[in-house]
């Protein structure tokens, strides 16, 4: 069987107790041991560039030391393991090779060969595994440091003890500046519940949970967010947390949502129009035929029933054409614009209602901002519906419509927000369906068709409103 082999570089100016230690590690039966031989500290120097696996090192070697050595090897080789050697049991020598980082000590004189060789093998084992901890540690460190997600370290009362870059930027969690605060994450929870179930929570937890709540971020919006919880497991009363924020994914999944609910209403107009057209054209023929058959004095008795029959078959004739226009994808023409010139033009459109009511405009433009790839009229049209909408919303009350355009992820962000009447969550999800209105002379297709539009540039539309402060419009646009 090959025994192992073993490079020991032996740093001592005695030859006696070099041939002693090769002696003694000769007499390992399941290692074989190549010992080197360095008289003084510059010699000792010169081998660092060889290969080998431990240093058996002389505390004392004339005008330097072996602590000097020690350093010298672990400048050069961070984990190598290196064991101290010296003629006395001294504690100050002692105390001294740890702190300078000896993986052991041992007294000359009082160790066999038994004992040194399981001396050099825990020496080595002990330097791997501080080797691999460090590996270990910097892709830890790494993950935490660029992991977009925030990653927090927190204890049982929540106050936060470390944070990666991450939760910093979107938190504010900034322990450098001189007016910091201790800083607890159950501060951050927007409802009074999620806050008290969360530090229940991490008074009972045993491994791993979830916790999905609303989270305060210094722009003064909201997050949606879920909270992943593992429990340490060196130290039971800490706990490491991953943030993740659920906001742009409820996004994504409304705008798909509202694509596949636009797309089916778009089926239901072609299948209506397809369906009821054709008898209702043959119902208006038919009419118009009687008006010329019927004798006078029947078409007499009759009144206007005739024109009755006529006028609403155009009507809803009329009605199935605008709700085809308004659910089919039209040809665009597509250019270059800049979104805060199309938001002007659109509020010039209005300018006279808005000077009626007395609403005040509040603008809060991206000077810089992409322009985007749109058929500038269209878009126009879409916006001028809802900023139409956002002054009847707010009727005789002192109005504020607000106008915001932001650029965030290759995306340009529209918002009208106005501080209406505001509408009910069950109205919210209706809001885009074709002739749904609360108005009592409109068609229900504004919004229908202002989202066609949006949606046939690539773009998305959602809606945020609370009853009694108002309504807020997002559109996105991706960049040109």
């Amino acid at each position: 069987m090959n025994k192992k082999l073993i490079r020991v570089l032996y740093v001592d100016d005695d030859m006696d107790d070099f041939l002693l230690v090769q002696s003694m590690l000769k007499q390992c039966q399941s290692t074989r041991f190549e010992l080197t031989n360095a008289i003084n500290y510059q010699e000792a120097l010169q081998m660092l560039n060889q290969e080998f696996d431990v240093f058996l090192v002389d505390y004392k070697l004339g005008k330097e030391t072996g602590i000097n050595v020690l350093e010298a090897v672990r400048s050069k080789l961070k984990h190598a393991p290196v064991i101290i050697l010296t003629g006395m049991d001294s504690g100050h020598a002692d105390r001294e090779a740890m702190e300078f980082g000896a993986s052991d000590y041992l007294v000359k004189g009082g160790f066999n060969a038994p004992m040194l060789e399981r001396t050099i093998r825990y020496a080595i084992r002990d330097a791997a595994l501080h080797e691999s901890l460090e590996i270990a540690g910097k892709k830890f460190k790494n993950i935490f440091e660029r992991s977009a997600d925030p990653i927090v370290l927190v204890n049982a009362d929540s106050l936060v003890l470390d944070a990666n870059p991450s939760f910093s930027k979107k938190f504010g969690y900034d322990p450098s500046k001189e007016d910091f605060y201790p800083f607890y994450l159950r501060n951050l929870f927007v409802e009074d519940k999620d806050s008290e179930n969360f530090t229940l929570l991490l008074g009972c937890i045993s491994d791993f949970s979830d916790f999905q709540a609303k989270l305060k971020i210094p722009s003064g919006q909201n997050i949606e967010a879920l909270i992943s919880i593992a429990q340490d497991e060196a130290n039971h009363e800490l706990f490491q947390l991953m943030i993740k924020d659920l906001t742009q994914l409820k996004a994504q999944e409304e705008d798909h949502f509202n694509m596949k609910k636009f797309s089916s209403t778009g089926r239901i107009a072609r299948i209506l129009a397809h369906e009821v057209k054709n008898p209702l054209t043959t119902i208006l023929l038919s009419a118009e035929q009687l008006s010329f058959e019927l004798p006078e004095d029947v078409l007499k008795e009759s009144g206007d029933l005739v024109e009755v029959i006529k006028k609403n078959c155009t009507r809803i004739n009329q009605l199935i054409m605008q709700l085809l226009e308004s659910t089919r994808f039209t040809e665009l023409d597509i250019q270059d614009y800049n979104i805060n010139t199309l938001l002007d033009e659109s509020l010039e459109t209005a300018k006279d209602r808005l000077s009626l009511q007395k609403i005040e405009v509040v603008k809060d433009y991206e000077k810089e901002i992409c322009s985007i790839k749109v058929d500038g009229e269209k878009v126009k049209i879409a916006f001028t519906n809802l900023i139409v909408n956002a002054i009847e919303a707010m009727g005789q009350r002192k109005g504020i419509l607000k106008l915001k355009t932001k650029s965030q992820d290759k995306k340009c962000i529209v918002e009208i927000t106005d501080n209406g009447s505001g509408i009910s969550p069950e109205h919210v999800d209706r809001l885009f369906e074709p002739f749904y209105t609360n108005k009592p002379t409109g068609s229900g297709l504004g919004l229908t068709n202002t989202q066609n539009i949006i949606l046939s540039h690539g773009g998305s539309i959602r809606v945020k409103s609370k009853v009694n402060v108002g309504t807020t419009f997002f559109i996105t646009f991706d960049f040109s």
